[in-house]
């Protein structure tokens, strides 16, 4: 074989094992990638965890401090409590004092803040129950509403007021204060549950029902939940809020 042929044939050889070296490299180094990125994947995962921020508080009713207990300037008629028979509600912030029998275990869900939305500045409502969480059946419950009413806060304007848990007041306590009951049907087992309702026109003094209101007529609705033969129980808890209004 000529000299030039071979030298020519040795050329394309050392050509032939530099591009196949190149591509074998090239090769590896893409068939190395997802092995880096799965070893990286590996290594994230080993890695401490970011700290979390901490939840937010749950939030308060918005009063600094409880309000005093003032003394009692009238009732509704029926049981009242005596001394040592009954304890304010536990529960900080509502804006009026509530007496329930001492003793008992009570919560408390709002429903409406003051300063929260247009045209609420000054409205608030909750309900309290007696008993645990895990409280089953029936137990004592009180339900509120306190809203601003332009005075004289007359018949018109309560019923524009008046909230979907009270009926319309069937009689006359005095000029501002008024009442109504309802027993409702039996259910499957003969129980019947008692309904004890108010409504009442407050002139309420400055910081009710929020710090800085000013002073105001307020309307008030309020219903007491219980079983008949615990009416006396109800009686007592409604002239405990009316006595102080």
């Amino acid at each position: 074989m000529p000299r030039r042929m071979l030298s020519e044939s040795g050329a394309v050889l050392v050509f032939v094992a530099v591009a196949l070296s190149v591509g074998g490299y090239a090769l590896g180094k893409v068939a190395a990638r997802p092995v880096e990125r799965a070893q990286a994947a590996v290594v994230d995962r080993l890695a401490a965890p970011v700290s979390m921020p901490p939840l937010p508080a749950a939030p308060h009713y918005p009063l600094s401090t409880p309000r005093a207990m003032s003394p009692p300037t009238g009732t509704v008629g029926g049981a009242r409590f005596v001394a040592d028979e009954a304890a304010p509600l536990g529960e900080p912030g509502l804006p009026v004092t509530v007496l329930v029998p001492r003793g008992t275990e009570w919560r408390c869900l709002v429903f409406r803040l003051p300063g929260t939305g247009a045209g609420t500045a000054s409205t608030a409502e909750w309900e309290c129950s007696e008993g645990s969480g895990d409280t089953t059946g029936q137990t004592t419950s009180l339900r509120v509403l306190l809203a601003p009413c332009p005075s004289p806060c007359d018949a018109e304007a309560r019923a524009q007021l008046r909230p979907p848990f009270v009926d319309r007041p069937a009689r006359a306590v005095d000029d501002t204060t008024w009442l109504a009951d309802v027993l409702t049907p039996a259910d499957g087992m003969g129980r019947r549950t008692l309904h004890l309702m108010m409504e009442h026109v407050w002139a309420a003094p400055a910081g009710l029902p929020g710090p800085g209101s000013p002073a105001q007529t307020l309307y008030v609705a309020a219903r007491v939940t219980n079983w008949p033969d615990h009416r006396p129980t109800a009686e007592k808890i409604l002239n405990s809020l009316r006595g102080q209004m």
